[in-house]
């Protein structure tokens, strides 16, 4: 139990179990073997060459971005400008409404006094057509008493 307990040194070099070994020999041993992503240039002390071939890629022109990737991009990257922007339609946007609120009030209203007026004149022209009325009759009632008037004398008369 006394070697159990034993503390054990944490600088102390600690050796590979033989597995550990195998598989690093391995790993060694195919590390210059392994699959490149590129080719290794035909001379290794010109460093601005490549083997890569662009003119297979000349006709194919580049994707642009589509207008929503534009605009979110362009938000995130200039949200000062979108918030005063954004305040700015905002205050634009209630004037004009403003504006038009109050040229449609002023029609309405512009439409009120023109048939308030045309009201007035219908009532001028009726009163115009009452009195008429009103002469008309107290005409008919002078003549009407008038033969009332020569009716009764030829009748008290006769008697």
């Amino acid at each position: 139990m006394n070697q159990i307990m034993q503390k054990v040194n944490r600088k102390a070099h600690v050796g590979k179990s033989s597995n550990e070994k195998e598989a690093y020999k391995n790993f060694l041993s195919q590390r210059f073997k392994l699959d490149k992503t590129e080719e290794d240039p035909e001379n290794p002390t010109k460093t601005d060459s490549s083997n890569f071939d662009s003119d297979d890629f000349d006709n194919i022109k580049p994707q642009g971005k589509s207008w929503r990737l534009k605009v979110k991009d362009f938000l995130q990257s200039n949200w000062n400008i979108t918030i005063v922007g954004g305040v700015i339609v905002l205050v634009v946007g209630l004037v004009f409404s403003f504006t038009f609120k109050q040229g449609v009030q002023e029609e309405k209203i512009s439409g009120m006094e023109n048939r308030v007026g045309k009201v007035e004149q219908k009532v001028d022209n009726l009163t115009a057509d009452v009195g008429a009325v009103n002469q008309n009759v107290s005409g008919m009632k002078i003549e009407f008493g008038k033969d009332i008037e020569f009716i009764k004398d030829k009748l008290s008369g006769n008697k």
